[in-house]
């Protein structure tokens, strides 16, 4: 039975060098965030469902959503951020399922659901275990500046939208925290896949 890795995080936090290690050692992967983008670029449902609550100002010239106008209206609000997640969460878990299901059924020993909000969505329901990503928020301010070529002023806004440190910390079974270089990263990750093995064979003696 393959091995489901919920991975998530603060933004800024380096989840996608965990991620990259994991494919390394030969995890399959489901970006759930490019999940995200092409269920709001592609299924109509969930477009439809996104303008009727946010009004057509978040469409661009093609009709799609324009992400910009978009995130500037949840990224500054937590209750519109709760509401847009309230209509594409569903929609996410669906396509998440799938793609599990798929990788299970090629042989994948383990596979990796990475997205930011895997816990507030509900995918880690799927999931054996739950992996978080934290750092130092100065550290994540300047990755995220440097990454995606905001402000500093936008960067905070992000970081402020987010769930703070604990709520990872709490509701994860393993905590890596990445503020050192790639090699301590590269070890973090080992001992976690070493822990979760341990884990499953504890849980699996008990039965």
């Amino acid at each position: 039975m393959a091995n489901i890795i919920g991975l998530t995080g603060q933004t800024g936090a380096g989840k996608s060098s965990v991620r990259e290690i994991l494919q390394k050692k030969g995890a399959a992967v489901i970006d759930a965030d490019s999940v995200a983008h092409d269920i709001t670029d592609n299924n109509l449902d969930c477009i439809y469902d996104i303008v009727c609550r946010f009004s057509c100002l978040v469409l661009n010239e093609k009709g799609k959503i324009n992400r910009k106008a978009l995130g500037k209206l949840v990224f500054s609000d937590k209750k519109e951020l709760s509401a847009l997640n309230k209509i594409i969460f569903p929609y996410i878990l669906e396509a998440i399922e799938h793609e599990v299901l798929g990788y299970i059924a090629k042989g994948a020993e383990t596979v990796v659901i990475d997205g930011a909000t895997v816990i507030e969505s509900g995918c880690g329901k799927m999931c054996d275990v739950l992996v978080s990503v934290v750092a130092e928020e100065e550290t994540r301010l300047t990755r995220i500046i440097k990454r995606d070529g905001i402000t500093k002023a936008d960067a905070e806004r992000r970081i402020s939208a987010q769930k703070p440190e604990e709520f990872y910390t709490e509701n994860s079974d393993f905590v890596i925290r990445n503020d050192s270089t790639p090699a301590e990263l590269e070890r973090s990750v080992n001992s976690v896949l070493k822990n979760m093995v341990l884990k499953k064979e504890k849980v699996s003696a008990e039965e």
